[in-house]
């Protein structure tokens, strides 16, 4: 889809397991290794474990890839199925299907493929992908199959592949038996920040790109969030790109990783551009003065709550300074000051990256201070920034001394992008009713 737009030749950030796109970290050199030695050598029960994403079966398509016609495979990824099933289908892609459920016949029909392929020097291989959610009965059925052997070899070679879960499975005394048998033993740990970048240099490349199609600002933000996971990395970039395809620009900008996260963490629609300004309503003149003193007493919270931990209204961002206090200081008086004037609410932080920002885009962009709006909507409204280390029942408490349900009840109705009053994002806006006596109460 967007590929052409950034002069690539194909999608970098598929998520399909091509093995082009395999990344070899340290861990998944080893593994491919250890892995690929061990069925070249006959060496019986192999085993892999990873975290959810790392590329296990990116890996296991690899080598499956680089072995050579006298290694025979069958690949089994349903491992809801009952160890007769699996049999079944592991015949089936041995090529050598068998129709009858009786298990004797089945281990007969294994049997014979297994002695004609060591009677011709090849190797037969079953590689099952998602193991750990296989029950104890299985494992120990699936140890006896790798007693099939002759003086010298192993007849089959097992391949258990799974998350950090079937390590722990193994580890129970009832499945010791098991674990005494495994041969080869790899774990591919999650990336460093250092093979995280060169992961996505590598895919880029891959796709005929690099990574100048992201600003700095952006792959660091994407990089810290992906936590060294690749199908997360794979998912945020791929998400950061459509964004700015969206928007017709040809990088990759903080802003635009910035919604790719949010998307991914489900926190409600996602606003690229600038936010839009909330002014008071024409018949509510009455309503404006006393907002204007919410307004200086919450920019004085969020500067206490905020700047004295190097951030304002929770922006984490190290390419963004913080708002100084004494442009805050200017605003509070500007608000006090200028009765006529709009007070806007700020905006995401200042893109670090704003060189790819259009005068329009500039000039339209409120500045990044935490102040308060009135809306143009039929009961007045004004809009807050969520510091750090609060709940929406204690911004309730203090903006109106009331945290009954009700009320939460009515913030909620204005923000439906708050799914629990128990947990709000700092950073977030949030629309605020003006709230009579007698509605504070149930």
């Amino acid at each position: 889809m967007y590929a052409a737009h950034f002069g690539l030749a194909v999608e970098p950030f598929s998520l399909t397991p091509d093995p082009a796109f395999l990344y070899l970290s340290p861990d998944h050199a080893e593994a491919l290794a250890g892995l690929k030695i061990g069925l070249e050598s006959r060496r019986g029960l192999m085993l892999m474990v990873a975290e959810v994403g790392m590329g296990k079966t990116t890996l296991l398509y690899s080598i499956l890839h680089q072995l050579g016609p006298h290694v025979h495979t069958a690949y089994l990824s349903n491992t809801r199925l009952s160890f007769d099933d699996l049999l079944r289908q592991a015949l089936a892609d041995f090529g050598r299907p068998c129709a009858s459920r009786d298990r004797v016949d089945l281990l007969n029909t294994l049997n014979s493929f297994l002695h004609e392929r060591a009677s011709a020097g090849e190797t037969a291989a079953l590689i099952i992908d998602e193991a750990q959610n296989l029950d104890e009965a299985t494992f120990e059925d699936l140890r006896l199959l790798s007693n099939y052997e002759t003086y010298t070899d192993k007849l089959l070679q097992i391949v258990l592949v799974g998350q950090p879960e079937l390590d722990a499975k193994l580890a129970r005394p009832s499945l010791r038996q098991v674990t005494e048998r495994v041969a080869v033993r790899c774990h591919i740990n999650p990336l460093t920040t250092v093979e995280s970048r060169r992961y996505l240099e590598h895919r880029l490349r891959v796709a005929g790109g690099s990574t100048d199609v992201f600003t700095p600002a952006a792959l660091r933000l994407l990089v810290r969030e992906a936590h060294g996971i690749p199908r997360r990395l794979n998912i945020l970039c791929h998400s950061a790109m459509l964004f700015a395809y969206g928007r017709g620009v040809r990088r990759v900008s903080w802003r635009e990783a910035r919604a790719a996260i949010r998307e991914k963490q489900g926190r409600g629609l996602v606003t690229i551009g600038p936010r839009r300004r909330f002014v008071a309503a024409p018949d509510a003149p009455s309503e404006a003065q006393p907002w204007r003193i919410v307004a200086a007493a919450a920019a004085g919270i969020a500067f206490v709550l905020g700047y004295g931990s190097g951030y304002l209204g929770g922006h984490s961002d190290p390419d963004t300074p913080p708002a100084t206090p004494t442009r805050i200081m200017q605003m509070n008086e500007a608000a006090a000051a200028a009765p006529s004037r709009d007070i806007a609410v700020a905006a995401a932080p200042a893109e670090a990256d704003a060189a790819v920002a259009t005068p329009a885009t500039v000039a339209a962009a409120p500045e990044p201070v935490a102040a308060v709006a009135a809306t143009a909507s039929p009961e007045p409204l004004h809009e807050i920034i969520v510091p750090r280390g609060t709940s929406l029942t204690a911004l309730a408490q203090q903006y109106y001394g009331d945290g009954s349900p009700k009320l939460l009840s009515r913030i909620r109705e204005l923000n439906p992008q708050i799914v629990d009053v128990n947990h709000i994002y700092a950073g977030d806006r949030l629309r605020l009713p003006a709230v009579d006596a007698t509605d504070r109460h149930p």
